[in-house]
């Protein structure tokens, strides 16, 4: 479960900076994030299914708009994600 934290984490960092600074390319980066996001979403106990189903469809938003090359809508589901991050670890830490 530690690894695919980091994945996460990593992976919403480095699209961060490829979508700001264009330092990367988002388009490759982003199956890296989704990843880890399914790895942690399939081996956490301490989170109910249905936050996680949620969290996993807004990664999927994200991973859509970074497909149609809409800059500022994968900005907002960031935003949304690390919103969700908050609140999940407010919860369930």
């Amino acid at each position: 479960m530690l690894e695919s934290k980091k994945k996460m984490a990593q992976g919403y960092s480095d699209l961060k900076v490829a979508l700001e600074k264009g330092k990367g390319s988002a388009e490759e980066i982003f199956p890296v994030f989704e990843k880890g996001c399914r790895e942690f979403t399939q081996t956490t106990k301490k989170v109910p299914p249905e936050p996680m189903k949620h969290f996993l469809s807004q990664v999927r938003l994200l991973g859509e708009a970074i497909e149609q090359g809409n800059t500022a809508a994968a900005f907002e589901q960031m935003e949304v994600i690390k919103k969700l991050k908050k609140s999940c670890h407010d919860n369930y830490k």
